[in-house]
């Protein structure tokens, strides 16, 4: 009896005492992250080397001193880190991400690539490094392929925002804007309120008011082209987009001017639509646009999706409906968009 309260009273000290070293790591790497941040980066480098003299060797210590070098544009020493840091059984995908920029802020783009490469060997579900490897693919103009690895990491990982708006910027230039305006959305409830956000919420209103023309006697609707070549270069025809350009042009009629509010009028009578003539391409975006229906949001959430494209209209229509605005706000917080890889949006399961 004495030896197990003797074993049990052992395993608690580890433990507590790996929780407790667990928890200096954590207030270690905060600090160095909050001396980044403030721009002290002599400070951040002296403190992240004084930790490891003292006998730490955390790879999240040397990563954060790799990026405190990053960010002094000492590429150099960056990438001796992080060179190192690969060779280990901990690395993250992280290492590979950071490496590859410090290759590329280099102007050795090659390198960089063959750095993204391995480590997406090393981490095939890195969505990290399909982005880059698809931005190296955009600086160089090849668009296609940069589609191809956006792709390939919403894919890998559905979650990861940054590669929906990359796709989404790439379409928006394109004529097929149909997939702009569904990765622009996705991408927005991906990455609520950043700058980033801000910028593909005028982006989607300008977007709209551009490809639906309300004409006198009929309505223009103009997202996408018939056929589309595909980022592997295979010609496909282009069924979602088709589907989504008849929905949206029977969802149009009756209505002669475009504003957020006839806008919304016509996105609702769209998902009634596309479920009713199209449900061969439901979608996790449609669901939630569904959802949001059922619990009374979606005229709030379509001004919040908007509103910088109008930010007078949507900052007066909030301010008229401010009960309406806050208890949207609430239910939008404690109900995200849940994509995970049972429910992908990608073009290519939508054909």
């Amino acid at each position: 009896m004495i030896k197990k309260i003797f074993i049990c009273t052992f395993c608690s000290v580890v433990f507590f005492s790996a929780n407790l070293l667990a928890q200096n790591m954590d207030s270690i790497i905060n600090e160095a992250q909050r001396l980044i941040d403030a721009k002290e980066l002599y400070q951040a480098e002296k403190y992240l080397k004084d930790v490891l003299d003292n006998g730490t060797d955390s790879l999240a210590v040397h990563y954060e001193l790799a990026w405190c070098y990053y960010c002094m544009q000492d590429y150099r020493k960056a990438a001796e880190i992080l060179e190192s840091l690969t060779q280990r059984t901990d690395v993250v995908a992280d290492v590979y991400q950071l490496l590859g920029n410090a290759y590329d802020e280099m102007k050795q783009p090659n390198r960089a690539m063959s750095v993204y490469e391995k480590g997406l060997e090393r981490f095939p579900d890195a969505a990290c490094l399909y982005l880059e490897r698809g931005n190296v693919s955009y600086k160089n103009g090849d668009f296609l392929n940069a589609l191809y690895y956006y792709e390939k990491g919403i894919e890998a990982d559905p979650e990861y925002a940054s590669n929906y708006y990359r796709s989404a910027m790439i379409f928006l230039s394109s004529t097929e804007e149909v997939w702009a305006v569904m990765y622009g959305e996705l991408f927005m409830n991906l990455e609520k309120n950043s700058e980033r956000c801000k910028k593909m919420s005028k982006n989607l209103y300008d977007t709209y008011f551009s490809e639906i023309s309300l004409e006198r006697n009929k309505v223009v609707v103009d997202f996408n082209n018939s056929v589309i070549v595909y980022s592997n270069s295979v010609e496909r025809p282009n069924l979602f987009p088709e589907a989504f350009r008849k929905a949206m042009t029977k969802a149009c009629k009756g209505e002669r001017f475009l504003d957020i509010k006839t806008l919304i009028r016509i996105r609702t009578r769209f998902i009634q639509e596309f479920y009713r003539s199209h449900s061969e391409f439901d979608n996790v975006l449609f669901e939630y646009h569904k959802k949001l229906m059922q619990n009374g949001h979606f005229e709030a959430y379509n001004y919040w999706l908007f509103a910088y494209g109008n930010s007078v209209e949507a900052a007066n229509w909030a301010k008229a409906n401010k009960s309406r605005w806050d208890s949207f706000l609430k239910w939008f917080e404690a109900n995200p968009i849940k994509i995970d890889r049972n429910n992908i949006f990608t073009r290519y399961n939508m054909e």
